[in-house]
């Protein structure tokens, strides 16, 4: 069949599956680049540097997230002052500061996670947060960055800057370049092939090592394809087991998508075959039970129209990845780190909340008055993270730097994920110190 050698192209596609920030690279461009404001002298956070060009670990930070989703980014480096005026006229995109000037804001969207803790002199520690008033560009960063973090590419930047002493030779560009080049290979040979192919396609359009060839990358890939001839209103599998053996109509198809994803399913279907569109993506709810009993997927991939010889859509391939597993997984970590985002904002009771490691992400205000900022060390000397426990204890705190000398009580939750691994750890701090 015709569409048979088009599943290389296919495979070529579903690179860009993964591509969730989509829309922000449409809106953020090499014209129109995201335009952060920074602090100018404020190293080693950020600064410029002798060449007069940005630097420090927030702007390192800042590009680390940005490479990630794609994203081209400006720095205006300002006084504070001057950075927050040009942030809240609109002529900067994105700020990093304390999140406690904006919650009263509707305009503005505060991250999640808090990027790093500024002492000020005689002052408690603050958190600094991403600010913007773009939302969807604040979830992508709070999403990059939360991957990044649990990957330890933001403890590595922070310890280029305030503990170089830690740091190993990084053999990962040199790695990075031979993966690099060894796509680009295969990117190559892929084009070669394709083109041969299509010189020699009345020849080579049944070859039994080429389909094989074929049905292995895409089982490499975890893709099903499906392919639906218009003329017919009939859909079959051509590789895995999404359809029923007998196939269905595309009606039928179309049914079993979530009520939420259809419509616009629906709406680029029909662009597809009446020729308006040749390609399109899709994330979409599929049910693969009953309409008694569904049982929803989710599904992320690309449908190509294949015209005929007289250049009218003929059959459109449609080639589809199951992300049901990891969409559970994102979703179930969201809902863990928003419970105990909720609990952390009691006024009343001090709480600390960190990583797995043990570092902390965030304290409530109660937290704040009680300990000054020193509660990440407090954790360190009070806990073993890698023990996985939940302990009560109680320690003598004596900071005459801080001013700080009294007795409390911790009481240290370990918190899991669906896979039984501990994510995050919450902490609860009493005040026994006994009075005269």
């Amino acid at each position: 069949m015709k569409y048979r050698y088009i599943t290389a192209t296919l495979l070529l596609l579903a690179t860009v599956i993964q591509a969730a920030a989509q829309a922000l690279t449409d809106r953020y461009t090499r014209q129109h680049p995201v335009v952060v404001t920074c602090q100018w002298e404020d190293p080693p956070y950020e600064f410029l540097n002798d060449e007069g060009n940005p630097a420090g670990m927030n702007v390192d930070i800042i590009k680390a997230v940005m490479e990630k989703l794609d994203l081209p980014c400006l720095f205006v480096m300002k006084d504070m002052e001057v950075a927050i005026t040009i942030f809240e006229r609109d002529d900067a995109d994105l700020i990093l500061a304390d999140s406690r000037s904006y919650k009263n804001a509707s305009a503005y969207c505060i991250s999640k996670n808090v990027v790093a803790y500024e002492r000020h002199k005689g002052k408690a520690v603050t958190g600094l947060h991403f600010i913007s008033r773009d939302r969807q560009l604040i979830d992508q960063i709070d999403d990059q960055y939360s991957r990044l973090k649990q990957k330890g590419d933001i403890a590595t930047i922070q310890d280029r800057w305030l503990h170089p002493e830690r740091v190993k030779p990084d053999v990962t560009p040199i790695i990075l370049n031979i993966v690099i080049a060894l796509l680009l290979f295969a990117a190559l040979l892929c084009l070669f092939i394709w083109v041969i192919r299509r010189h020699v396609k009345s020849v080579t359009r049944n070859s039994r090592e080429l389909n094989e060839m074929m049905i292995k990358a895409l089982h490499m890939g975890n893709f099903d394809v499906m392919v639906y001839d218009i003329a017919k209103d009939h859909a079959t599998n051509m590789y895995g087991n999404v359809l029923p053996k007998e196939g269905m109509t595309l009606a039928e198809y179309i049914q079993r998508i979530h009520p939420d994803d259809r419509e616009e399913f629906v709406k680029k279907s029909k662009s597809l075959h009446e020729g308006r569109l040749r390609h399109f993506e899709h994330n979409k709810r599929w049910n693969h039970g009953t309409e008694a009993n569904p049982h929803y997927l989710s599904f992320q991939g690309h449908a190509i129209c294949e015209l005929d010889d007289e250049g009218r859509p003929a059959y459109v391939i449609n080639a589809v990845n199951d992300v049901t597993r990891e969409v559970e997984i994102y979703q179930a970590t969201r809902n863990i780190v928003h419970k105990y985002e909720t609990i952390l904002n009691h006024p009343f009771v001090p709480m600390s909340f960190y990583d797995s490691k043990g570092v902390l992400i965030d304290h409530n205000d109660a937290m704040k008055a009680m300990l000054h900022g020193i509660d990440e060390s407090l954790f360190k000397e009070i806990s073993k993270p890698e023990e996985h426990q939940n302990m009560r204890v109680t320690r003598h705190l004596y900071y005459p730097e801080y001013g700080i000398d009294k007795y409390v009580e911790c009481h240290i939750q370990a918190l899991y994920n669906p896979r039984g691994e501990v994510t995050n750890y919450l902490v609860t701090t009493s005040d026994r110190t006994p009075t005269s």
